[in-house]
């Protein structure tokens, strides 16, 4: 059974707990019997605030929006969880698109209606910070460095709506999103560390977006939607390290034929597929070596190495010494 809500009246039914912590800061929480969810938020400026929101349903829910003409630009950042979205009949924005969990996404969508599509039983947590384009005029210098679609913004120019997947979390954003969450501060200290690190958080996402053009001049044949298929393709190993999917397995999943896979892959990433997996099954064990009692065969056969042999060659080849030397050197 899918939920289906719509409207301030449906928000109001299950919406049970709102609490304004002062006149920067709340929380609402919505309760239902198909499973909970939070929104807090703060704002941080007149033009910029920081939403945090979790939620986890036992059913399907589709949540019902409309987005006013207020020329607000969304950067959101998916933890966990994510959502399909549906936008029917909106002139430059695709029908159906995805936002899943450790990317980030940012975009421009004034004046539409769309629907959320939740799955059952998969818990969602994603920060979002909503900023109008003034917010770039508060700092001095050139804009020449500026994404072309965001000068735009800036220049009041832009006269159509987009929806710009950016890629993974970086390892940058990964640390800033944890210090947003966790947050050590109250009151007016927390506002000011809480802005901090959502420009902090802007700053890694702008010059995400504009490495991921570079990447698109240099090469004569990725697209923008092939280079998002090879950041999932990335995300995939990541998940699946112990028993990664095939070349023309994993081509097949993302959508891209196998050469496509391949070849965009070392140009987005500067190194193979198999080269990626191996470094990061070696970064894995190395870290065991620091921080486990695990022998040397036990840590090659977790990281997914049944030869012992093959896996001393890799570990010194990649960090120029023997696991045991590495493990004797860290005095462990």
């Amino acid at each position: 059974m899918t939920i289906r809500l719509s409207g301030t009246e449906d928000f109001g039914e299950f919406c049970k707990d709102v609490q304004l912590f002062n006149d920067y800061e709340g929380k609402s929480q919505l309760s239902t019997w198909f499973g909970q969810s939070s929104h807090r938020w703060a704002c941080l400026r007149s033009n910029l605030e920081l939403a945090i929101y979790e939620g986890e349903y036992s059913q399907p829910v589709i949540f019902e929006g409309e987005h006013d003409d207020s020329p607000f630009v969304t950067s959101k950042f998916f933890l966990s969880g994510g959502m399909r979205t549906t936008t029917p009949n909106v002139p430059g924005v695709s029908d159906d698109y995805e936002e899943v969990a450790d990317y980030n996404y940012l975009f421009y969508l004034p004046d539409i209606r769309e629907f959320e599509h939740f799955l059952a039983n998969q818990r969602t947590q994603c920060i979002a910070i909503y900023w109008y384009p003034d917010l770039l005029d508060s700092f001095q210098g050139s804009f020449e460095d500026l994404p072309a679609l965001l000068k735009q913004l800036r220049e009041n120019s832009l006269k159509k709506r987009f929806h710009q997947p950016l890629g993974a979390n970086t390892p940058a954003m990964q640390l800033v999103l944890k210090q947003i969450l966790q947050c050590p501060y109250k009151e007016t200290l927390k506002l000011m560390y809480l802005e901090a690190k959502v420009l902090e958080l802007l700053v890694l996402q702008i010059a995400q977006w504009g490495e991921n053009q570079q990447v698109l001049r240099r090469s004569l044949y990725l697209r923008s939607n092939e280079i998002e298929r090879l950041h999932h393709a990335k995300a995939i190993l990541n998940q699946r390290l112990l028993h990664p999917p095939s070349i023309l397995d994993l081509a097949k999943e993302i959508g891209l034929n196998d050469f496509k896979l391949k070849r965009g892959f070392g140009e987005v990433f500067g190194t193979t597929v198999l080269g990626y997996v191996q470094s990061l099954r070696l970064k894995q064990a190395q870290q065991l070596l620091q921080d486990t009692n695990l022998t040397v065969v036990e840590i090659a056969s977790q990281v997914g190495y049944e030869s012992i042999t093959y896996f001393r060659y890799l570990f010194k080849r990649q960090f120029g010494i023997t696991p045991i030397k590495y493990r004797r050197q860290k005095g462990l």
